[in-house]
């Protein structure tokens, strides 16, 4: 576990996936929420980088009909993924030789924006980053 977890953090957060099929509680303090920029997520996700922050796996619970999302082992007894196999949406990651974190991407979180606990704090493998993402100012916005 993180440094940054607080233990005193037992806010039940609810999610799931696009078409509703998979959805899932989390509760407890939340672990490292970090942006990964690994060219593996990028590819898996068709994103420059993933927003993932962890959870207690004793305060997962999977509550839509479509029970657990489908795993797929990325990383061959390493690092399994889980997604919606209805609407393909990407949900969680699980360490397999750890059984005490979920990991669940921060925008299959049920307002996740308004979530500042799950602000991500890390930003990893970034000498995997598309050369060009530098070019991007956060104080900067399209938006205007």
């Amino acid at each position: 576990m993180s440094e940054s977890l607080s233990f005193t953090d037992t806010k039940v957060r609810s999610g799931g996936c696009l078409c509703g099929k998979v959805r899932f509680t989390v509760t407890g303090p939340v672990d490292d929420p970090h942006l990964c920029i690994c060219a593996h997520c990028a590819k898996r996700s068709g994103a420059p980088f993933q927003w993932w922050v962890g959870f207690p796996m004793t305060g997962l619970r999977w509550i839509g009909e479509g029970g657990e999302p489908t795993w797929y082992d990325t990383y061959p007894g390493k690092t399994a993924r889980g997604f919606c196999c209805e609407c393909g949406t990407h949900l969680a990651a699980r360490d397999h030789h750890n059984d005490t974190i979920i990991g669940i991407l921060a925008t299959a979180v049920d307002h996740y924006s308004a979530d500042s606990a799950l602000a991500p704090a890390n930003l990893f493998r970034v000498t995997e980053a598309a050369p060009w993402l530098a070019q991007f100012d956060a104080r900067s916005s399209a938006d205007g």
